[in-house]
């Protein structure tokens, strides 16, 4: 309760009441596919023809069909209508989008994250773990780690739903082996489709099964004691999930008339070269550097091994399969965001295995670790202010950000970082560069003085369609005095001939703020362009000295990849 009601006070004050914006960043990214379900559905009625952009919606010749799953909506129908009806009686815009939507969306949200530690809780009850380590991992696991940015900040993005049903998967699915009555396998199935509903890739949460048992003999007895003995439950059980799952199958229906879909046409996995450790410990996004404090509830497996070895390895190897398959996916940092956002969904492991470590701290070793713990937490909620406070930015990290934003809190820091470092689109076989363009400027080099739009490369018929390019440019700066290309931005724009359409990056040509003067650096920027795009179209990438600052430019390369994925 005193988790709940801390919680609805930070998103009260950080959130509603930041700016003028408030509550009207609580949908954006991802999110607006999740929530686009309820848009169409309640509000433009157009399930089969939706118009968001085309990273979130694939058009097929019978309509639109969503590149993410309904789970995210279908469990945010009651905090939605609530809104409807808050939003019809008094006065506000019916739009899905105005005042009583998001703050019915940050109380949903809300809602779910206290459901995750309420089971959270009740199993480690079921697991005989102390009552002071079961308080203590609970308010480190929400206070502690990206899950407090994903409750508040990002309440529409999955991954808060995904933590409540797998934690509520874990109790019934523990309750399934250790007590065999049918209302848990009910819950169980249910819970499981729902999590498949939300993130399909998920599913992977049957994989803590094994670790319900003592030894693998005790395993096998109780899976075939399941599956030979209780027919009759397993039968409703798996009806239940099945009935669950075709929710998805009849929205899909509905949109283009399949029942069956692919939507992940340009995501894929790359299970012969994971990028596990990029993934755990690299500056953009990695897990451990920016929730260190699950780093040290792993330690939780020493005790864990010397209790029960069955177990450690069932867990171990559980949690170890769950690293690699995330770092498969192309896109191993996913996107943007904090941390690396997938591994909110499976905080309930690091619960299991911080209050084992937290239960067996005895002497001077708790009294080392405990405040250990207290400081990781802090460092988490910084983390996540700087995040909130567009200090730290949820994309293109690398080491020399890191260190110059660490612990920074004033808002002089805020949006100082620069750059751009996309991560290479997924494809089986990745395309030959287009074309390239490259400026020496000969002998010399190019004085930006004075100058708002310097330089820039420019092709005025692309000469190919596509759906998504990748831009790779380099160039070299040198500034006249201290930090006088801070205001210095790099465009890549690609427009249509009548400038009717239009899609522009925008970024600060540094990476960092400058600290000394005044030597040539080079830069490096690789740059994803998603829409419709036309041969027709122009490209456009320059540098645009808006400020007119004193600063040199050379070798100015760009070049320029087709990944087109749809027909």
């Amino acid at each position: 309760m005193l988790t709940g009601f801390v919680s609805f006070v930070m998103v009260y004050f950080f959130i509603w009441r930041t700016d003028a914006t408030g509550y009207h960043t609580v949908i954006d990214g991802d999110a607006k596919d999740y929530y686009s379900y309820l848009m169409s559905i309640f509000i433009d009625k157009n399930l089969g023809h939706q118009t968001l952009g085309p990273w979130f919606v694939i058009q097929t010749p019978t309509g639109t069909i969503n590149v993410h799953t309904i789970g995210v909506s279908l469990l945010l129908l009651p905090f939605f209508l609530i809104g409807y009806v808050w939003a019809s009686w008094f006065g506000y815009e019916v739009n899905g989008l105005s005042e009583p939507f998001e703050k019915m969306v940050s109380i949903g949200a809300l809602f779910y994250a206290i459901m995750g530690l309420y089971f959270i809780r009740k199993l480690l009850i079921k697991l005989n773990v102390k009552d002071f380590a079961i308080a203590l991992i609970v308010v480190l696991i929400f206070f502690g780690t990206h899950l407090l940015n994903y409750s508040l900040n990002e309440p529409a993005m999955s991954h808060v739903y995904s933590f409540a049903l797998i934690s509520a998967f874990f109790y019934f699915s523990y309750q399934v082996f250790n007590s065999g009555e049918r209302k848990y396998f009910v819950w169980a199935a249910f819970m499981l489709a729902l999590i498949t509903l939300v993130r399909p890739i998920n599913i992977i949460a049957l994989g803590i099964v094994p670790f319900w048992s003592s030894s693998f003999k005790e395993f096998i007895d109780r899976m075939k004691n399941i599956f030979f003995k209780q027919t009759k439950t397993m039968i409703i059980s798996g009806a239940v999930f099945k009935i669950t799952i075709l929710i998805q199958s009849f929205v899909w229906l509905a949109q283009n008339g399949k029942m069956m879909q692919w939507s992940y046409k340009d995501n894929g996995l790359y299970f012969f070269s994971p990028n596990t450790l990029k993934m755990l410990f690299g500056f953009n996004s990695g897990f451990f550097i920016y929730t260190p404090l699950c780093l040290l509830l792993m330690l939780g497996f020493i005790p864990l091994f010397k209790e029960n070895t069955y177990k450690f390895f069932a867990l171990f190897l559980f949690l170890i399969f769950v690293f690699y398959l995330f770092s498969c996916h192309w896109a191993y940092t996913y996107f943007d965001g904090l941390s690396i956002r997938p591994m909110v969904d499976i905080l309930p492991v690091f619960a299991i295995v911080g209050a084992k470590l937290i239960s067996s701290l005895e002497g001077k070793l708790k009294t080392i670790t405990v405040p250990a713990l207290g400081i990781f937490l802090i460092l988490n909620l910084v983390t996540c202010y700087q995040y909130k406070a567009g200090i730290l930015p949820p994309a293109s990290m690398n080491q020399a950000k890191f260190k110059y934003i660490f612990l920074k809190t004033d808002k002089k820091y805020a949006g100082v970082l620069g750059g751009c470092n996309d991560l290479l689109p997924y494809s089986k076989n990745h395309p030959e560069k287009s074309f390239s363009l490259r400026e020496t400027f000969g002998n010399e080099n190019l004085v930006c003085t004075d100058k708002e739009y310097p330089f820039g490369h420019e092709v005025k018929n692309l000469g190919f369609t596509s759906s998504k390019i990748y831009i790779k440019a380099k160039l070299k700066r040198k500034e006249m005095s201290v930090n006088s290309s801070s205001g210095a931005l790099i465009v890549c724009n690609i427009e249509s001939p009548d400038k009717s359409k239009q899609n522009m990056q925008v970024f600060k040509l540094n990476d960092v703020p400058s600290e000394k003067c005044c030597d040539w650096q080079t830069w490096e920027y690789n740059v994803t362009m998603d829409g419709k795009i036309e041969a027709s179209d122009r490209l456009q990438v320059y540098v645009w000295n808006k400020e007119k600052q004193a600063f040199l430019i050379d070798d100015f390369e760009v070049e320029v990849y087709n990944y087109n994925y749809r027909e």
